[in-house]
């Protein structure tokens, strides 16, 4: 059976990896509020009173939208292939708890808590550490090439966690502090947790969105009634075999990871129909495609001008008429581009319910999130991938789109490349010292530019092993 990928979805997740890694380099402390999650503006610390979004916020929930959209492309296909579903949920628990070796191994082996914990400086054995670090996290990962056999690839993987598990050990021993199970990133420890339940909910719920669907209003429940002293709902909020690893509270991102499937599931079934993307010259360039990709632009800036600057009743106003008009506009396109008009028409939905229950838990925030937050983060994801579909597989704007694309076939790559291989190169070779005192804080825009030239750099390393086809996987 053929495979069937999506540069448009790639895309999107290159995209959310790029903010993600930028938002995490860029001096926020010389850059406007709106450079920051809302709820941690510069020089204050968190402030969770805070209401309303910045773009750094929806970088996070954009790549789990794109996790949840990735299912029905691997899991959905091989269950068309018709894989066995418990030996396909006992898959999803080990790709879970990689993620989550992956989540401790990275934090403890990073320069900055280390440094922190033992409360020492930063050194060069620190930096050659980490660039060991670094390259161990390959045999772990490395979708090996060609087609060694199952026993090879274990020996492999399995000596790389080895590998690292000694060096995790060792580190604490030098520096005279025990190893922290609970120490982990937090990111990645939340993806590993939506990597097994959404995996296990998709594989239980294939071909039927509405039961996927129907698991949510129950998790709402249960969350909402979490403060209820002596509930059992409470109970099962608090319950957990093993906290360093697993918290009902991670769950409520599935309120993000679920619509992602349904977007999935349009954007494969319309390739599995047009399996070679012939979209015709005579009417990619129409006047309908190019309208939704600009109203999908629009919502996005719309929402976060105004979510922020808590313009509410103007944000109502403008996103309904945006979304209808994109509706509208996408239902008059030919049908070699149907998908679009499945996704604004979802992802329209989903805003405006989240603009609706934007006032309910005192505002939307990303933390504590509300529901407003994961509906209107879904919505806003929806269009998103909509304008990508067109840029990436109607426009074929494929060398504009590269640097994103490519990152987001090797994300995990991305998501290290600046705090285990850029700088700790950077710091050896006392580059890194520029960085520490203070040339970067002296305007907005060398703020600016100091996380913007460490993003580019780590999207360049992505790019080249996605070059070379040496792609961590779990």
């Amino acid at each position: 059976m053929k495979k069937y990928r999506a540069e448009s979805l790639d895309a999107l997740r290159g995209f959310a990896i790029f903010m993600m890694v930028l938002s995490g380099s860029i001096c926020a402390e010389v850059l406007p509020a709106w450079m920051s999650h809302a709820q941690v503006p510069p020089g204050q610390g968190f402030v969770p009173t805070v209401p309303g979004i910045t773009w750094v916020d929806l970088v996070f929930p954009f790549f789990l939208f794109s996790m949840g959209a990735a299912f029905p492309f691997s899991t959905g296909s091989r269950l068309e292939r018709g894989a066995n579903r418990i030996r396909m949920c006992l898959n999803a628990l080990w790709r879970g708890a990689k993620l989550a070796f992956f989540a401790i191994f990275i934090a403890n082996v990073n320069p900055w808590a280390l440094s922190h914990a033992a409360e020492t400086p930063q050194t060069p054995f620190m930096w050659i550490m980490t660039l060991l670090a670094f390259v161990l996290l390959f045999p772990m990962f490395l979708r090996l090439p060609g087609k060694p056999s199952r026993v090879i690839r274990m020996s492999v993987q399995f000596g790389g966690i080895i590998a690292g598990i000694a060096q995790m050990w060792l580190l604490s021993l030098y520096y005279d502090k025990p190893f922290d199970i609970f120490r982990s990133n937090i990111i990645i420890l939340v993806l590993a947790n939506m990597a097994v339940f959404g995996t296990v909910i998709y594989i239980l719920t294939f071909k039927k969105p509405l039961a996927r669907i129907a698991v949510l209003p129950p998790l709402m429940a249960i969350l909402l009634c979490s403060d209820a002293d002596g509930s059992w709902q409470q109970e099962v909020f608090n319950w957990s075999p093993a906290p360093w690893l697993y918290r009902f509270m991670f769950l409520k991102y599935l309120f993000i990871i679920i619509p992602g499937t349904i977007a999935g599931e349009y954007l494969r079934k319309w390739i599995k129909g047009n399996p070679d993307l012939a979209i015709s010259p005579s009417t990619r360039r129409n006047l309908p495609t190019a309208t939704v990709l600009i109203i999908a632009v629009a919502l996005l800036v719309v929402n976060l001008v105004c979510l922020f600057g808590r313009h509410l009743v103007l944000n109502l106003f403008i996103s309904s008429i945006l979304v209808i008009a994109s509706v509208i506009v996408a239902r008059r396109l030919p049908d070699d581009r149907n998908v679009i008009f499945s996704l604004v028409k979802a992802g329209g939905y989903i805003l405006i319910t989240g603009l609706f229950f934007e006032a309910f838990q005192g505002a939307i925030r990303k933390d504590p999130s509300t529901f407003s937050y994961y509906f209107v983060t879904a919505g806003l994801a929806f269009h998103c991938l909509a304008a990508f579909v067109i840029i990436c597989d109607i426009y074929k704007w494929h060398r504009a789109a590269a640097p994103l694309t490519m990152s987001g076939k090797n994300p995990m790559i991305a998501y290290v490349a600046t705090s285990m291989f850029t700088m700790p190169i950077l710091n050896l070779c006392h580059i890194g010292d520029f960085y520490t005192i203070g040339i970067f804080t002296q305007s907005p825009l060398l703020g600016f530019i100091h996380g913007f030239v460490l993003t580019s750099i780590a999207c360049l390393i992505a790019m080249f092993f996605t070059r070379i086809k040496w792609f961590w996987r779990t």
